[in-house]
């Protein structure tokens, strides 16, 4: 006659073997979107391959284990230690986590991270008492019952732990192209219909977005704080028989600029203002350029001598002077072609960036180039790939389009927004088809540290993005869309001295 220690001991062995199995084959039946998750975890990013295919052998395998009345106990004792497992990482999750993912599914699909909390707690408990039930008749069975339950237990939450930090260094430091998608770090707030898709981002100040406008590049156009209605008004420059091609504006409050670096000329005006002044004239060539504040530019040039592009620093009023930095953007050999990239200038940081298109490495800077720095993006593509040929009359060109990979950049603070163009580990091909990743790196503590969706229209991806103390701003065909921050993006404005760590 079956005692109760016996039948609470199969109850909880039937239980386990219902628990396991339900789990392994849902997990193998979706095993992408398993891996993807498992990729997501703010815990166990990095090793979510291994992780992926171990925790299904372990659940089939004790759950063959609990069959057999032989094997019954030490399968008790290693479900015990897989659910202490379990529970220490949603420990881990709800307290020490940057973020709080979504829930997983399966079985307990609609339970949140408490509940799977408490749920696991109380597989833990009736593991226990199925084990030292079981061991509680024999001689010292007891003893050395709790010893081994203590040691297995411990064990397993130590390794969960030990994945944990280590996942956390690979990830911020050594990542191996897992990407951490964060939960809703921008949320949408309001959209406006440009009508057109010639419009980019000029600057920003007091919540007014300045826009130019590659088809008329002398309009000026102001969307402000109510986000209802787009304002134009012309900007004049004097009369001249400079023939410009490749006219760009920036908003630096309180001027606006107009350059075009190939005649080369730039023009300025106070904002509110249509008349511009001409600023500099035949002092460098250059092809793009960004404003650090109202006595000097930053600019893009190509190189007479090394036939790449360099950095320069322009000093316009006082005395005029020109310093060229050589160092800040890196060749791989193909020239003017390998070293482009976006130039950025960070005025909360004082930093100025310049990100790289076609190879995962950005540098950061000082305004006067001190303190340079070589980092790297989270993608692997570490050098150029680019098939370059040397036509009859000398002139170079792209023998087949590139392989970009950062799209575009944008900063504010200490945080670089930088779009990929590269899929990583464990990313769902569908979501990668309908949207645009956008990656964040705090350059201070030159870490990366989380990723998000931007969702394309009409198969169209996102050309331009803004990045502002207070909003994320995209423009994706004729439409630009505010986003509002939540408290996991916006705490890595704040700028402070650069800690010890590594860098590339």
């Amino acid at each position: 006659m079956k005692t109760f220690r016996t039948r609470f001991i199969e109850f909880v062995s039937y239980f386990f073997i219902l628990l396991f199995c339900y789990a392994s084959i849902s997990k193998m039946m979706d095993f992408e979107n398993f891996q993807i998750q498992i990729g997501q975890s703010p815990l166990l990013s990095a090793y979510a391959g291994m992780v992926s295919y171990s925790v299904i052998i372990i659940e089939i395998l004790i759950s063959i284990l609990l069959i057999f009345e032989r094997t019954r106990i030490p399968a008790l004792y290693a479900a015990t230690a897989l659910m202490s497992a379990f529970t220490i990482y949603i420990y881990l999750i709800l307290n020490y986590s940057d973020f709080v993912p979504c829930s997983c599914g399966g079985i307990l699909e609609d339970l949140g991270w408490t509940e799977h909390l408490i749920f696991n707690i109380f597989c833990v408990a009736i593991g226990v008492a199925s084990v030292i039930l079981q061991q509680r008749v024999k001689t010292n069975g007891l003893r050395r019952s709790i010893y081994f339950l203590l040691l297995s237990n411990f064990l397993s939450c130590l390794i969960v732990v030990a994945l944990f930090f280590s996942s956390e260094h690979i990830i911020k430091k050594e990542n191996n192209f897992t990407r951490r998608f964060l939960i809703h770090p921008v949320i949408e707030e309001n959209k406006l219909d440009l009508k057109v898709n010639s419009y980019y981002f000029a600057g920003e100040h007091n919540g007014n977005i300045y826009l130019g406008n590659y088809t008329s590049p002398f309009t000026l156009s102001i969307v402000d704080n109510s986000f209802k209605t787009i304002q134009q008004y012309q900007l004049v420059p004097p009369k001249s028989k400079l023939i410009l091609k490749n006219l760009k504006t920036v908003v630096r409050f309180p001027f606006v600029y107009v350059a075009d670096g190939s005649a080369p000329i730039i023009y300025r005006a106070k904002l509110g203002s249509s008349a511009l002044n001409v600023y500099s004239f035949k002092d460098v060539y250059f092809n793009d350029y960004v404003v650090p504040d109202s006595t000097s530019i930053v600019f893009r040039a190509k190189s007479s001598t090394s036939d790449k592009h360099v950095l320069g620093l322009l000093k316009i009023e006082d005395s005029k002077s020109v310093v060229i930095n050589n160092d800040m953007i890196l060749s791989d050999g193909d020239g003017v072609f390998s070293t482009d990239g976006k130039l950025l200038y960070s005025s909360d940081a004082d930093k100025l960036i310049f990100v790289h298109y076609y190879k995962n490495t950005f540098s950061v800077s000082n305004l006067d180039f001190s303190g340079l720095q070589h980092l790297k993006t989270i993608d692997t593509v570490n050098s150029t790939k680019l098939k370059i040929v040397t036509k009859q009359d000398g002139h170079r060109k792209m023998a087949a389009p590139p392989m970009i990979v950062n799209v575009n950049a944008s900063t504010y603070g200490d945080v670089l927004f930088n779009q990929s163009n590269i899929k990583g580990k464990f990313e769902s091909q569908k979501l990668w088809k309908k949207s645009s990743v956008v990656d964040m790196y705090n350059i201070i503590k030159q870490e990366y540290f989380g990723s998000f969706y931007i969702t394309n229209k009409n198969n169209s991806g996102m050309s331009q993005m803004l990045a502002t103390q207070k909003f994320f701003y995209t423009i994706t065909e004729n439409e630009i869309v505010r986003y509002r921050y939540a408290q996991s993006v916006s705490k890595h404005f704040q700028t402070g001295k650069a800690e010890n760590l590594k860098k590339e």
